[in-house]
C-alpha cells in the first residue's frame, strides 16, 4: 500500500475510531483546514465525545502522513494518531478544570502572543488582533496545566462575538493578564549557557560559583540578552512591555536592537553591537537554518531608543517570508494566474 496524502487524510478519518475504546465508537470525526502560526494544516478532530465539552484534541494530519511516508507503515502510525487521542480526551477530562473550559471566563484568562503579520494573512481574517509594526497581536484563551504542559487555544472571531468582547476588550484584558500568567524574563546570555550546562550535568556548587565569576566578567555592553517569560512559551510578546526593556537599556547604557529568535524569544543586544542590516542577515539565515517554521517570528530587527522609550522596526530587508519564499516572484505568480 503507497497512498498519497489525500488518500492517507480520508483513510486515516474513516479509520481512526477502529482503533480507539468502544467508548468513542459514535464520536463524529472531521478534517478541517487549520490556519496555524505561519502555515496551513489539516486538523483531525473528534466531536460529540462522551463527557467533553467545549474543547476537543488536534491531530495534525500532515504531521501523521510525514511519518507514513518515513516508515511507510500505516498500522504503525494509526495506532499512534489513535493513542494520541485517547491520551488527549483523557487529559482535557483529567486534567482541565471544567470551569476553565466555561467560554463566559474567556476574559479573565486570555494573554497575548505575537505573529508575523505577512506570514498570517488568511489567519488573521479570522481572529482579533492588532497590529506592531510588521506583527500582529493575536490573543490566546488560557485552559490550564498539567504534566504535560500548558493547554491554549486561539480566540478566533466567533467565540469573541459569543461572548460579547470586542478587540480592544481582549487587549486591555490580555495586558493585564498576560504579564501575571507569564511574568517577564530577561537574562544575560552567559547565565542561560550557564543554566543549560548545569542543569544538565549537575556540577557541584563550587564548580557553578567559579563559572558564573568569569561569565559575569564580560561587560554589560558587550552582552547579548534573552528576553521571555517564566514559561518560556510565546515569550516574544515579552518585547510588547516597556518597562522591563526600559531598565535593561538603563543597565546596559544606552540603546538596543531587538533580534527575534522565535514566536518564544527574543534577543537585545546594545546598539553599537553590528549595524540592523547585519544582525538582520543574521536573523534570517537562523530563521531558515535553526527555526522550526511554526516557530519564526520576522526576519527584521527592531530598534529600542531609550530616551525616546519606543520600539520600532530598524530593517525592512527584502527576507521577509518566513517560509523563504520570495515574495516577489509569489505575488507575481498570483496576478499572473487572475
Amino acid at each position: 500500500m503507497n497512498l498519497n496524502y489525500e488518500e492517507f487524510k480520508g483513510k486515516i478519518k474513516d479509520d481512526i475510531k477502529d482503533y480507539m475504546d468502544e467508548k468513542y465508537k459514535d464520536c463524529g470525526v472531521v478534517i478541517r483546514k487549520v490556519n496555524k502560526t505561519n502555515r496551513e494544516v489539516d486538523g483531525l478532530n473528534f466531536y460529540d465525545i462522551p463527557g467533553l465539552k467545549n474543547a476537543t484534541p488536534t491531530i495534525y494530519v500532515n504531521n501523521l502522513y510525514e511519518e507514513y511516508e518515513r516508515t511507510g507503515k500505516y498500522e504503525e502510525v494509526i495506532r499512534i494518531a489513535a493513542e494520541t487521542m485517547e491520551r488527549g480526551i483523557k487529559s482535557f477530562n483529567d486534567e482541565i478544570k471544567a470551569e476553565l473550559l466555561d467560554t463566559s471566563r474567556l476574559k479573565d484568562n486570555v494573554f497575548f502572543t505575537l505573529i508575523n503579520a505577512e506570514q498570517n494573512k488568511e489567519l488573521l481574517k479570522t481572529v482579533p488582533h492588532r497590529e506592531f509594526e510588521d506583527l500582529a497581536i493575536v490573543y490566546r484563551w488560557n485552559l490550564g496545566n498539567d504534566s504535560l504542559g500548558t493547554y491554549t487555544n486561539l480566540v478566533n472571531n466567533d467565540l469573541a462575538e459569543k461572548e460579547g468582547l470586542t478587540e480592544n476588550d481582549l487587549y486591555n484584558a490580555a495586558s493585564k493578564n498576560t504579564k501575571e500568567l507569564f511574568p517577564v524574563s530577561i537574562k544575560n546570555m552567559n547565565e542561560v549557557i550557564g543554566e543549560m550546562i548545569f542543569g544538565e550535568s549537575g556540577i557541584d556548587e563550587e564548580m557553578q560559583k567559579e563559572f558564573s565569576e568569569v561569565m559575569q566578567e564580560t561587560p554589560d555592553e558587550n552582552c547579548m540578552y534573552v528576553i521571555t517569560n517564566e514559561s518560556k512559551l510565546f515569550g516574544a510578546a515579552s518585547m510588547l512591555y516597556e518597562e522591563p526593556i526600559h531598565k535593561l537599556a538603563e543597565q546596559v547604557g544606552g540603546d538596543l536592537y531587538i533580534l527575534p529568535s522565535s514566536v518564544h524569544e527574543v534577543i537585545a543586544v546594545p546598539a553599537d553591537f553590528g549595524s540592523p542590516e547585519e544582525l538582520a542577515e543574521m536573523v534570517y539565515e537562523v530563521n531558515m537554518e535553526q527555526v522550526d517554521i511554526n516557530d519564526r517570528l520576522s526576519n527584521q530587527v527592531y530598534y529600542y531608543d531609550r530616551d525616546l522609550r519606543t520600539l520600532r522596526l530598524a530593517t525592512y530587508t527584502i527576507n521577509k517570508s518566513l517560509d523563504d519564499v520570495d515574495l516577489g516572484a509569489r505575488e507575481n505568480t498570483e496576478r499572473g494566474g487572475r
